[in-house]
């Protein structure tokens, strides 16, 4: 080997040596500089990434009902009452109360069971003959006489519109009064109306048992309701023609729902639907369910052992608007 290769090999030999600890330091200064970034600024992509996520999943709760303190709580002669607000995920809260579990009769607020377990249980094209007993029934409302023919989807409209005991005993007495009670019973308990009970289908007292509920049970059940979409379209219904099964024209059935009526209120346009009820141990009581103010949400009403039922309910609904403010 020539001295001159020799001295080449040497120099080629220490140039790499000399690049490859420059490259090697540029790289461990890199990797320092990096961790150092890291420690002073920690990752947070993922981070933002999972709370993009849970933005997006969470319900937007922007709006809420704050009390104003400013405005007097509200003072009603009613046994018990209650307002309740109702998201659109199933959240609650509370916007007045009064003895929100005392059990009390429920009059013809019972029937709202009872078409629950018509039309889970029942063929609304079902024909169904009036019976001497149903017609026996307390009450003129509904007009029924024995032997007169309907489908069961028209005397649904009975049921709930005109609140008629004889429709109520009628639709019961396909399954058996007895059974009929039962079912309605087991769905209570099934929807934890834990301070619940029925006697008979028309909420009907004098010397029998009563039906009784509370308000709290009651906006239980409302919730439940509101995924039967036939009962909201007949209980806000102001009026309907009803008739036969041979097609003959009945009788008009008015709503005994009188918001639904001559009786102006503000919120008029945001009923959804609702219930009365009356009985001489009962006393007036209503529920009433309204469109709430916050998107997608329900204002939910229930009065109990009224003197003035519609009076009462208009305060209360009237105070709620007044007493809260969307936030």
């Amino acid at each position: 080997m020539s001295r001159e290769f020799k001295i080449f090999l040497a120099a080629f030999t220490f140039s790499l040596i000399f690049w490859w600890g420059i490259n090697t330091s540029e790289e461990i200064l890199k990797s320092s500089f990096l961790v150092a970034q890291i420690a002073e600024n920690p990752p947070i992509l993922v981070s933002q990434g999972v709370k993009a996520k849970e933005e997006i999943n969470r319900p937007d709760d922007s709006q809420q009902f704050i009390r104003n303190q400013q405005i007097e709580d509200l003072n009603l002669e009613a046994e018990a009452a209650i307002s309740i607000f109702l998201d659109s995920s199933g959240k609650k809260k509370i916007l007045f109360a009064k003895e929100p579990e005392k059990r009390l009769p429920i009059a013809s607020l019972s029937k709202l069971m009872t078409a629950i377990i018509i039309l889970e249980n029942d063929d609304l094209s079902q024909e169904i003959t009036i019976s001497k007993e149903a017609v026996d029934q307390e009450s003129e409302l509904g007009n029924l006489k024995i032997g007169e023919k309907f489908f069961v989807k028209d005397l649904l409209y009975l049921l709930l519109m005109e609140s008629s005991n004889d429709a109520a005993y009628a639709l019961a007495e396909v399954q058996g009064i007895e059974e009929f009670v039962k079912l309605m019973n087991l769905k209570a308990a099934e929807l934890q109306l834990n301070n619940t009970h029925f006697a008979n289908p028309t909420g009907l007292d004098g010397n029998q048992a009563i039906n009784y509920s509370t308000t709290q049970d009651l906006v239980k059940l409302t919730e439940y309701l509101l995924q039967k979409p036939v009962i909201w379209k007949i209980i806000s219904t102001p009026t309907a023609r009803l008739y036969s099964s041979d097609g003959v024209f009945h009788h008009q059935i008015l709503n005994t729902n009188e918001f639904l009526g001559s009786r102006l209120v503000s919120w008029k346009n945001q009923i959804i639907g609702g219930k009365t009820g009356w009985t001489p141990r009962a006393k007036g009581c209503l529920l009433l369910v309204l469109k709430s103010p916050i998107k997608n949400g329900y204002l939910i009403n229930v009065i109990l052992g009224s003197a003035d039922r519609f009076g009462e309910m208009e305060k209360m609904v009237n105070w709620i608007y007044e007493a809260y403010q969307l936030q």
